[in-house]
């Protein structure tokens, strides 16, 4: 018989699956595991067993399914939301910020399929089912959530039926006027003239002389003192301005509430070059109401300035300062598929066109019949309320929101179905569609054989990322380097795999995102501009996604992880440094118990940056405890590097005291009648009770650093190695191991035990020097032998476990075998 040393010091590769591990001809092969629990592989070759996790707080609602959201303002100012049935909680760095809750919409059922994305202190929250909402953080205790208004768009198809709709109003600061004083309020010029109301009078071609000389003013004030907001006006000029060049070159437009103190709103100069009866429009910020509004020009009257001659005037009352007034359809048909309008088109966008061949836009605030809505008027009054024949309805309705979110170019972006909707540059709110670089766009994704959904999108170097249930499309600007705009674009399709409805994570090098079928993992990594290649990275391990991806959290520092609860309640990892060649999945069972599963659940995961510099992974928790669900939120504490072992945190659902000397602690009512474990002062005390929220040490022991939670086991099995016989491989023939050789760093090896896979008893690793006289564990680093009783049916294989709350990394392993010949 041959004695054979094969060292498996790198296991990069983790947890492969059952269908790999007869395949010892595979370089992976050397570099993985049959089993990787609740030990993280890492970039430099080793596992180290993770860290515990801290409580944080249990969810309102703890019969009812949670989700945690990040928010993100900066790598130093990060919250975590509780998102449960329709309510949304705030928490940060391991505390819920005082007692904010903000109501919201969501029901349960809906909450894993909400969308999100986010610039500086807003969020966008969307769902296929419900109008977007916009979350915004004014203070660290201050919190809103508020309905998202489009500006003017998306729409859908402009109206090509015979159906009409008329206005009952036009949204003019003033009526239209019969003389200076009737119907109501009144108009003057400063000329005194009476002809005054005839630049309010709807009528744009007149000749309507407002001074005698090339300065003055055109006045309204409201009837009994009533206060508007105004923040838009028009002007049309004379209808002979090109034969004497009677029009405005310059002026300001003014508010005032008494008629003497004036408070500038508007101002414009070098207004040249009109046309005959030119109609110019110009909207400018205003939140302020006012009583008297007056246009004070100059510039006017010709080359000899001896009259001031204009058409029309037409100020616009802020939509937020309105009453809504009937729009009445002389049909249904056109209208909701002819059903006419519907008590779900309240807060739906309808784009008019005026008779003046100008589109305004418009919002439903209330329906009284299938033909009859009300609205408000943004943007510009109409010019009359002749009925419309060219109107388009906005396209979001219950069932059709927009479904995903992302930020790309300075453009706020959203899909929905086959559609891409793109703000204005720099207006997130603006989503009126132009022919300018800066407005807005939409996109429809169309032709290419497959009509494929789009279920998100994502923002990457140089292209909008759109992924579809059929594969991954690259939206950009027509040339490199060149920005989307809607005149500029190109719809690159990549050889990639279909997507599922989870929000993809940006990883540094590439993007990550789940497969449609939503049980595997893909990489997704640009192989030109615009062209992008992906790779199913979980193939080698595809037992693990294969049970059901619920979402994805990207973790940077201290080691790149990907983290991923899965259906089962396990929580997934994968180490991600292709760089590297570092690809490597584990799974982590948490601890406590849920019924009928052997481990507590993990059910939302999300990463935050923490404040110690390395990420926060925050995790909603499912346990039954005291026979009934308990939904906690906790943080997993930051790996075990270069401490003491006073500084080790390796329990789950757990609290830290540090203080005076004590025999007992409290703070643990949310593990009521639970066994823990507790690392006191570096002393190990295993199966504690948790009694009336506190539990004690034995013997009267006390401590003055505690770490106490729920107990979890770090294990790893070892796969058949192949080191090469004299006739070919060993896989398969008779060998038994006789020892392991094991190189460790900073471990606890009191806690350490390995077995063989036959014979199934646990040896201890007993080093005699490494607990001190006082009972304190010490951390241990380099080379430990551990004798085990094996047969010669184990195959080379042994299984690993750590069972103690202290830290636990393995180097390397040498399991010393004799094999047949």
């Amino acid at each position: 018989m041959a004695t054979l040393y094969p060292i498996q010091d790198t296991f990069v590769r983790g947890e492969i699956s059952p269908r790999l591990h007869a395949r010892a001809t595979l370089d992976l092969y050397r570099a993985a595991l049959s089993r990787c629990t609740n030990l993280v592989t890492l970039p430099h070759g080793g596992i180290r067993k993770r860290g515990g996790t801290y409580f944080v707080n249990e969810v309102k609602t703890s019969s009812k399914k949670t989700r945690v959201i990040p928010f993100i303002f900066s790598a130093d100012q990060a919250y975590a939301l509780e998102f449960g049935d329709q309510y949304i909680r705030v928490f940060a760095y391991g505390a819920r910020v005082g007692t904010v809750e903000v109501a919201s919409p969501y029901l349960e059922a809906d909450l894993f399929d909400l969308t999100y994305v986010q610039s500086a202190d807003q969020m966008w929250i969307t769902h296929r089912d419900y109008p977007p909402k916009v979350i915004t953080r004014t203070s660290h205790t201050t919190w809103t959530l508020e309905d998202f208004e489009f500006l003017d768009g998306p729409y859908d198809p402009v109206n090509d039926t015979a159906t009409t709709l008329t206005p009952s109003d036009t949204g003019h600061l003033t009526p239209q006027m019969t003389s200076n004083t009737t119907p109501s309020g009144t108009a003057s010029t400063g000329s005194g003239s009476a002809s005054a109301w005839q630049m309010f009078d709807r009528d744009k071609t007149q000749d309507i002389e407002i001074a005698s000389g090339g300065d003055g003013y055109i006045r309204f004030r409201n009837a009994g003192g009533v206060q508007r907001v105004v923040d838009a006006y028009w002007i049309t000029t004379s209808r002979v301005a090109t034969g004497d060049y009677d029009f405005f070159t310059a002026w300001e437009l003014q508010g005032s509430n008494d008629g003497t103190n004036w408070v500038t709103l508007d101002t414009r100069t070098g207004e040249l070059g009109w046309g005959n009866g030119e109609t110019r429009f110009y909207d400018f910020t205003n939140k302020s109401a006012f009583e008297y509004h007056q246009l004070v020009f100059s510039g006017g009257g010709g080359d000899d300035a001896v009259v001031t001659v204009s058409a029309e005037l037409a100020m616009h009352i802020a939509a937020s300062d309105q009453t809504p007034f009937d729009l009445t359809a002389s049909s249904i048909i056109g209208i909701n598929d002819d059903g006419g309008f519907q008590p779900s088109d309240v807060g739906r966008s309808i784009r008019l066109l005026g008779a003046d061949g100008i589109w305004r836009w418009a919002k439903i605030t209330s329906r009284t019949s299938t033909t009859v809505v009300k609205v408000i008027l943004y943007g510009h009054a109409l010019p009359n309320m002749n009925p419309i024949t060219r109107w388009r309805l906005g396209t979001f309705v219950p069932g059709k929101y927009v479904e995903s979110g992302s930020l790309y170019e300075e453009r706020l972006a959203f899909s929905r179905k086959f559609s891409v909707y793109a703000s204005a540059t720099g207006d997130f709110d603006n989503f009126a569609l132009g022919e300018e670089d800066d407005d807005a766009l939409e996109f429809i994704q169309a032709g290419g054989g497959q009509a494929n959904d789009i279920v998100w999108i994502a923002d990457s170097d140089g292209a909008l990322l759109i992924g579809t249930s059929g594969g991954v499309r690259a939206l950009s600007g027509s040339g490199i380097d060149e920005a989307l705009t809607p005149s500029s674009f190109k719809n690159r399709r990549s050889r990639t795999f279909g997507c599922a409805r989870i929000r993809p994570v940006d990883a540094g090098q590439s993007f990550l995102y789940v497969t449609r079928s939503g049980r595997s993992i893909a990489e997704l990594t640009e192989t030109q501009p615009g062209r992008f290649a992906s790779d199913d990275i979980g193939q080698v391990s595809e037992h693990i996604p294969k049970k059901g991806v619920i979402e994805l959290a990207f973790q940077t520092d201290p080691d790149p992880v990907l983290w991923f609860p899965t259906a089962d309640g396990q929580l997934g990892g994968y180490t991600h440094q292709p760089s590297q060649d570092v690809r490597g999945m584990h799974v982590h069972r948490f601890g406590g118990t849920f019924t009928g599963s052997e481990w507590a659940l993990v059910e939302s995961a999300i990463v935050t940056p923490g404040q110690d510099g390395n990420d926060d992974l925050w995790l909603v928790v499912k346990r039954t405890i005291g026979g009934v669900t308990k939904r906690l939120i906790e943080i997993k504490t930051a790996p075990f590097e270069y401490g003491t072992i006073d500084d080790a945190f390796e329990v789950d659902c757990g609290l830290q005291y540090t203080g005076v000397a004590v025999n007992a602690v409290s703070g643990l009512a949310h593990l009521n009648g639970q066994t823990v474990d507790a690392l006191a002062d570096g002393k190990v005390y295993r199966a504690l009770i948790v009694s009336a929220g506190a539990v004690s040490l034995p013997g009267g022991a006390t401590a003055t650093r505690w770490a106490v939670g729920l107990p979890y086991e770090a294990a790893a099995d070892t796969l058949e190695l192949d080191v090469g016989g004299k006739d070919g491989s060993i896989v398969g023939r008779r060998k038994k191991v006789t020892k392991v050789i094991l190189s460790v760093f900073e471990t606890d090896t009191t806690g350490l035990q390995i077995s063989s896979f036959i014979r199934g008893r646990w040896e201890p690793v007993r080093i005699p020097s490494i607990v001190a006289a006082d009972g304190k564990a010490n951390l241990y680093t380099g080379n430990v032998e551990v004798p085990i009783d094996d047969s010669w049916e184990g195959q080379g294989r042994v299984k690993i476990r750590h069972v103690n709350p202290t830290p636990c990394t393995i180097r390397a392993l040498t399991p010393v075998f004799d094999a047949e010949p």
